[in-house]
């Protein structure tokens, strides 16, 4: 491992220590409201001064984050891969609001690869030239399609295909073999989960090869074959993969598959963690943290929202710590 990665895991695994337990999601699902979980999550060391929304909680969060890792590392590159997600994120919310003519700052998320302003401003001034090469092609298209049907779920799958090529990609050329076991099964877990919903709507095998992105562990197209003749047929088709393991939890329900999936990829990240001569405990805390926020996110969601946490408690996932 080169010599600037040994100084980062440990400053990395001093951090781990202050992630959240199953223990404090415990106590922020008890908590009598959306103030008490706040108050929590400050004790939890999260910046929560005069914040007024969960998003800005997350927000201020994730930019802690990257500012760490930014912090303990000369080349972001290597970690790139981690952030392309709120990129994509951004990518939509730049077409819709080219389209609407609706803007409001709190659509966009931080912490990507590209700035959320750059990536507004080249779509509504229509100079993609403007974007990276992996932002470019699909903005045009994202908007040219949004423009001429008004489809904003369309326009969600063609960016969504394209942010799992381009992790796939992007985790094909790394030289971590963990950054490349993780975006092949991140990929695959996104592609099931497609199939497994989509078939439960009915929806065409034309919808399904507009979503699936090819990988290596899965056939794009026997998958969109199998999901579009219905739930029988696409667990046949995942027994003779290597995910046939999902397919008991599939017939138990579909949340318990979600939760599921997102469990296999953090028990794949487990296993980076006292990997310490390579960049793999760096990544793998990166996609902790941000799985940690996820959940926070909807414990916050769900007690501004006066939800029961029974409902909640069963759509959390597996915590790293």
């Amino acid at each position: 491992m080169p010599e600037q990665y040994t100084y980062a895991v440990a400053r990395i695994h001093a951090k781990e220590s202050t992630m959240l337990s199953g223990q404090d999601m415990e106590r922020l699902l008890a908590a009598a409201g959306f103030n008490e979980t706040v108050g929590i999550l400050a004790e939890k060391d999260y910046d929560t001064v005069d914040v007024k929304t969960s998003d800005e909680i997350l927000s201020r969060e994730r930019e802690r984050t990257y500012k760490l890792v930014s912090e303990l590392v000369s080349d972001m590159s290597a970690f790139d891969i981690f952030f392309l997600e709120n990129d994509f994120q951004n990518l939509k919310a730049a077409v819709k609001s080219a389209v609407t003519g609706e803007t409001s700052g709190n659509v966009y998320v931080s912490g990507g690869t590209v700035s959320a302003k750059l990536i507004d401003s080249a779509v509504k001034n229509r100079e993609f030239d403007e974007l990276p090469q992996f932002l470019r092609n699909i903005a045009e298209k994202a908007l040219k399609a949004l423009l001429e049907t008004n489809d904003g779920g369309l326009c969600d799958v063609i960016i969504d295909k394209a942010y799992l090529e381009e992790l796939l990609k992007k985790g094909e050329d790394s030289d971590s073999e963990m950054v490349r076991r993780y975006a092949e099964l991140y990929v695959a877990m996104s592609d099931i989960r497609i199939a497994a919903r989509g078939s439960r709507l009915e929806k065409s095998r034309e919808f399904f090869k507009r979503s699936l992105a090819e990988c290596k562990t899965l056939s794009a197209d026997s998958l969109a074959n199998a999901a579009a003749k219905g739930t029988d047929e696409l667990i046949e088709y995942l027994l003779t993969t290597d995910y046939s393991d999902a397919v008991e939890v599939l017939r138990e329900s579909y949340v318990a598959f979600e939760k599921w999936c997102d469990d296999r990829v953090m028990d794949e990240l487990r296993k980076e963690k006292f990997n310490n001569f390579t960049i793999g405990p760096i990544a793998a805390y990166i996609l902790a943290k941000e799985a940690e926020l996820k959940a926070v996110g909807l414990i916050l969601t769900a007690k501004q929202n006066n939800l029961e946490m029974s409902v909640i408690r069963e759509r959390l996932r597996e915590l790293y710590v």
